[in-house]
Formats: C-alpha cells, structure tokens, sequence
C-alpha cells in the first residue's frame, strides 16, 4: 500500500494535510476557518458521503479520498452548476495520468465501462462578502475484494485502467491542480458576470 504523504502532494497554492483517519474530510473542512484554500485527504474515512446522504465506501489505502476547501470571491449563487466544471477537471485530471475511457455522469459520478470510478460532492456556503466551495472527491485506485457485491454495482478502479501504477499521493495532486483551475476559472467568469 502507498502511504499518503503531504510532502508528495503537490498542489501550488494549497495547504496540503493528511489525515489517518476521520469521518469526513468534508466535514473537516465545514469547520476549518482559514482563508487559505486547504486540502484534507483521509487514508480511511469512516462516514463518507456522496449525494442525497448516500455512504461513500473505501477500504483503508484503496482511494483516494479528499475535499478541497476554497474561499470564493462571488456570492453563493454564482456557484450554481459548478459541479460540471469540477467533474470535467477531475475526469480529465485521470485522463491525463492514462486512464483510458473515464468519462463524467452527471452530476458527479466519474465512471469507465459503465462502473463507477469515483465520486464528487460539492458544498457551498456564504462567507463574509463571497462565498466557500468545499468539493470532495473519492477516488477507486486499488481493488477492494467485496466492495462491489456489497453496493450491489460495478465498481472501477484506477489500477485496472492504466498501464502503469498510479501513486495516490500522484492522483491527489493531479486531480487537485485541475479542480483548483477549475474554482479559479469559474470564480473570474462569475465576478465578470456580477452587475
């Protein structure tokens, strides 16, 4: 198993934590008070979510499972259908590092062959005179024997998509710069559009 290492997440612009085990990096995240953006990954999370309440499942050092937290210069509203723009950053993020085929289930299933690859829960609050965006991210790297009798679907993994083996250290960073591009790119568009 790969050990998550805040040292080889590189992500310019974002302070990097690592954490052993928590109940949600998202909920983690809804009580940090920096006006930093901050990055969260969990080598096991024990109350993961994913839309409507449902239950995030991973086996510990099998994902890559983390949430971003970044103030946004826009009110709250403006960050309505943000959650394309982030599953188009993630899916091509994975693309990029050679995963052949994952494609974006709207809203937030990233998927290849038709099984479910990862996930991505977007949560947005007011904060001060804008706004705060907190993406979570769950990642399939490694196979996980029964995960995918247990929810009863096909499950993807990483591992199974590209040639050669992937760190999760590396996913994170990659999949982190692009959504990161992504909050950037809609936060400007947004203060543009601003009356």
């Amino acid at each position: 198993m790969d050990r998550l290492d805040r040292k080889r997440i590189s992500v310019p612009g974002l302070e990097v934590r690592v954490v052993e085990r928590c109940g949600s990096t998202n909920a983690l995240l809804h009580e940090e008070t920096s006006a930093r953006p901050v990055l969260v990954a969990a080598e096991l999370q024990t109350a993961g979510r994913g839309r409507h309440g449902r239950r995030w499942r991973s086996a510990r050092g099998a994902g890559a499972t983390f949430s971003i937290r970044r103030p946004m210069a826009c009110a709250q509203r403006r960050l309505a259908g943000l959650s394309i723009a982030i599953g188009i950053s993630s899916a091509r993020a994975l693309r990029a590092l050679g995963a052949r085929g994952v494609t974006l289930k709207w809203p937030n299933d990233l998927m290849a062959s038709r099984r479910k690859l990862g996930g991505i829960l977007i949560e947005t609050r007011p904060e001060g005179a804008g706004s705060v965006a907190i993406v979570g991210i769950g990642i399939n790297c490694r196979r996980a024997p029964r995960l995918g009798a247990r929810l009863g679907r096909g499950i993807a993994t990483l591992d199974e998509l590209v040639r050669r083996p992937v760190s999760r250290n590396a996913v994170i960073g990659r999949v982190a710069r692009e959504v990161l591009a992504a909050l950037s790119s809609w936060e400007k568009n947004a203060r543009e559009r601003a009356p």
